[in-house]
């Protein structure tokens, strides 16, 4: 009783000195509620609607004044002008008035009455991929679906019955469904998986703020210090895992239980890591420093940006000695696609082996460095 009483009171004091700590008070505390706030803001809406484009009708028919209309009407772009000439277009892209320019040559109603192909010019800012993905997207659907029904009006003319003539027009039908993403949004893709890598680097940078260049912990107060750290980013996880998809609208189905299987090993790593690090960089800044840099590398590597199986097999086998790699394909299985404790596993046995891996580093280094110290001595 009395030791347990011991190590609550060392759990206590690491945590009291981590809130007597400006610096690692703002990492790990005031830090994961800044991200909170701030970075979903930008994908609430979930998708992109509405780029601005400018059209050039150089036919003015009817025919391409409803080809038109018919793309105002998508939700993927908005015509705001009509301009005379590519010129004016050009300029108006320059000035980022608008992301797209549309061209409808002269002869498209002649070309489409007559059944030859009618060409449709499409420019699109292709250093936005979401943008220029949304303006080919509404011309190319738009295109297709007028000419399907030009085709069809053709078939019924010549006495072909309705559905015998949109059976050979569209003999094969493919629904899409974005599953586990019902909405296909951003914000439902992203926000889930970057907020396991915040946890990470904001627990990395706060131990190395508390830790690096100073002596580290001994006794009870050597087990205690992690088990404050891991408890209070347990809290974090609950908060950024559970709470923050209901406040924004992000679907998730996952069990908690099977959610916390792979938490507290994960959280164990990136303390045991954390600890490992202050060892090595004995300065503060250092290991700031370190983790900033890391940061952007370890977010493409993770499989967030970019397929995990795009990315050339060396680096992904040396990503996986960072908690992230490994754990932020088991939050979005578990919270986003409902995985079971065994779809999990492989993650779950890594963890673990990364938070036995870097304690005994940690102890080691830390044995190496009292050798040192007293030699010296």
């Amino acid at each position: 009783m009395i030791a347990l009483r011991n190590f609550l009171a060392e759990i206590i004091s690491a945590l009291r000195n981590l809130l007597a700590d400006s610096s690692a008070r703002m990492t790990m505390i005031a830090g994961i509620l800044i991200y909170s706030a701030l970075y979903p803001q930008p994908f609430v809406s979930e998708v992109l609607r509405d780029v601005p484009v400018v059209v050039i009708d150089q036919d003015n028919s009817n025919e391409s004044r409803s080809f038109l209309r018919q793309i105002d009407a998508t939700d993927q772009v908005a015509i705001v002008a009509a301009v005379p000439n590519m010129e004016a277009a050009r300029d108006a892209f320059f000035r980022r008035e608008v992301y797209g320019v549309i061209i409808v040559p002269a002869g498209f109603e002649r070309d489409i009455l007559g059944g030859t192909p009618a060409p449709v010019a499409a420019f699109s800012d292709g250093s936005y991929l979401l943008i220029y993905s949304n303006v080919m997207g509404a011309v190319t659907t738009v295109a297709r679906t007028m000419g399907v029904q030009v085709n069809h009006a053709r078939l019924s003319a010549t006495g072909m019955d309705d559905v015998q003539a949109r059976a050979a027009l569209a003999p094969v039908t493919v629904t899409s469904i974005p599953v586990f993403n019902p909405q296909g949004g951003y914000a439902s893709y992203v926000v889930p998986a970057s907020f396991v890598l915040i946890l990470q680097q904001t627990l990395l940078m706060g131990i190395g703020l508390l830790h690096a260049g100073r002596r580290p912990p001994t006794g009870l107060a050597m087990w205690a210090t992690p088990v404050a750290y891991v408890g209070l980013y347990l809290g974090w996880t609950v908060f950024t895992q559970l709470l923050l998809p209901v406040l924004y609208g992000i679907p998730r189905t996952g069990e908690v239980g099977t959610l916390m299987l792979i938490v507290l090993p994960f959280l164990a790593a990136c303390t045991a890591m954390g600890f490992a690090l202050a060892l090595v960089i004995p300065w503060r800044e250092g290991v700031v420093f370190f983790l900033v840099v890391m940061g952007v590398p370890l977010f493409f590597l993770s499989g967030i940006a970019w397929p995990i199986e795009a990315i050339p097999e060396h680096l992904r086998m040396l990503s996986l000695l960072v908690p992230s790699s490994s754990a932020i394909s088991a939050f979005v299985a578990v919270n986003q696609m409902g995985a079971t404790p065994q779809d999990i596993a492989g993650a779950v046995q890594l963890q673990i082996a990364l938070a036995f891996g870097y304690t005994f580093l940690a102890l080691l280094i830390s044995r190496i460095t009292r050798e040192k110290h007293r030699r010296q001595v």
